[in-house]
């Protein structure tokens, strides 16, 4: 029971980290002077790893 608990509290941790670094890449990709590499599919920033579909 104490490790279950014990892992449960991990994910939560986690899962606030990862809410954190999320928000962080947003804001460097949101202000980033972006440098995009091209395929038929679609065009990722080579320097914030921005992606976006170029297909319709």
């Amino acid at each position: 029971m104490d490790q279950a608990i014990q892992l449960r509290d991990e994910i939560q941790r986690l899962q606030e980290l990862t809410r954190e670094y999320q928000r962080k890449l947003l804001a460097l990709q949101k202000n980033c002077d972006h440098q995009f590499q091209v395929t038929p599919l679609s065009r990722t920033c080579l320097k914030c790893l921005l992606t976006e579909s170029l297909y319709y």
